[in-house]
C-alpha cells in the first residue's frame, strides 16, 4: 500500500462517517424523523437518494479501502483482486453515478419552484449572490447531462474492466 492511501482502520472509520451524515436524511425523507422545515414540493425519493448517496459513498470507500485494501495508481484494484470486490465496486460506483444524476435530473427537470443563490468565500470575506431560477435549472440541466454521459462512460469502462477481471 502505496503512503497517499487511507490505512484499513481509516477507511473504516471515514466510511462509518459519510454513512453516519448520510442516515438522518434518509430518515426524514421516509417521515421517521420530523423535519423542522419541511419543503411540500420536494419527493420523499429525492431526499432519501441524497442520503443514500453518502451511505453508498461510506460502503464504497469501506470496501475499496479497509476490504480490498487500495487501489494501483491507474485507479484500478491490484491483481488478484477477488471478483465479487470488484462487482461489488463496480454497483456502489454505478449508484453513486446514477443518484447524482436523478437527484440533478429532479432539481433541473422537476415541478416547483426553485430558488438558487451562491456564495464565494475567502479569508475576511464573503459574497452571496441571488440568481434566477432559469438559470439554475440550465446549470442543474447541463450538469444532470454531463453525469447522464458520465453514468454510460463508467459503465463501459466498468463492464470492460469486470470482463478482464473474470479471465484468468
Amino acid at each position: 500500500m502505496s503512503t497517499n492511501q487511507l490505512s484499513r482502520r481509516g477507511a473504516v472509520v471515514m466510511g462509518l462517517l459519510f454513512i453516519v451524515c448520510g442516515v438522518p436524511a434518509i430518515l426524514i425523507a421516509l417521515g421517521v424523523v420530523p423535519a423542522s422545515n419541511p419543503d411540500p414540493e420536494t419527493p420523499a425519493w429525492v431526499g432519501a437518494s441524497a442520503g443514500l448517496l453518502f451511505v453508498v459513498a461510506g460502503l464504497t470507500i469501506i470496501l475499496d479501502f479497509a476490504i480490498a485494501g487500495g487501489v494501483g495508481p491507474d485507479g484500478d484494484f491490484v491483481a488478484g483482486t477477488p471478483f465479487a470486490i470488484r462487482l461489488g465496486n463496480f454497483l456502489l460506483g454505478m449508484s453513486i453515478v446514477g443518484l447524482m444524476t436523478a437527484v440533478f435530473g429532479w432539481v433541473a427537470f422537476g415541478p416547483g419552484t426553485r430558488h438558487f443563490s451562491s456564495t464565494i468565500s475567502v479569508p475576511f470575506l464573503a459574497v452571496s449572490h441571488r440568481s434566477g431560477e432559469m438559470s439554475g435549472r440550465i446549470a442543474f440541466g447541463v450538469a444532470t447531462a454531463l453525469m447522464a454521459a458520465m453514468f454510460v462512460g463508467c459503465g463501459v469502462v466498468g463492464v470492460e474492466r469486470l470482463w478482464r477481471a473474470r479471465r484468468p
